[in-house]
């Protein structure tokens, strides 16, 4: 928000069930104003505005084929149109417990360099913005190049 405080979704809620009333208020250190449980994954969410002023918000989701991608090691190709023009620059992090420090750390090691997709080892996915609807976008990008990717992958080697 624009003096500082954050808006996060409450733990343990599907971010497709929410009403904008549930969403928890934060200070800018992270505490909750009105004594709600915040999202697990909020080191997560500080660590990334403390590294990148210039994003409004993040994005923490579960994308199945991202969370599958992920099981690789790497990132997908960003080999198809949609991929390779309008999602931007990827990295891949090692597992860590989610909602630990350790994981906000090694997502914002990522953000620093100027990465804003970051895929998260059998865990999902967190994408950092100056807007939700592009964080949604490149949140959609990342499920369908992973998605293309295991496909594409399932084919290599039959002749069509």
């Amino acid at each position: 928000m624009d003096d500082g405080s954050l808006l996060v979704t409450p733990s343990g809620r599907s971010i497709g069930a929410l009403a904008p009333g549930d969403l928890v208020a934060l200070a800018a250190d992270g505490t909750p104003r009105d004594g709600a449980a915040p999202t697990s994954e909020l080191p997560l969410h500080l660590a990334a505005y403390r590294v990148r002023a210039d994003i409004r918000c993040v994005v923490h989701t579960h994308p199945t084929m991202c969370v599958v991608w992920s099981r690789t090691g790497a990132i997908f190709p960003r080999d198809t149109v949609g991929a390779s023009e309008t999602l931007r620059a990827c990295a891949w992090t090692p597992y860590h417990r989610n909602g630990s420090e350790e994981l906000a750390q090694v997502c914002a090691e990522q953000f620093a360099r100027g990465i804003d997709v970051v895929l998260m080892e059998r865990h999902g996915l967190s994408v950092i913005s100056d807007s939700l609807q592009d964080a949604f976008l490149q949140t959609d990008l990342a499920e369908e190049a992973a998605r293309i990717a295991f496909y594409s992958r399932q084919l290599e080697g039959v002749n069509t």
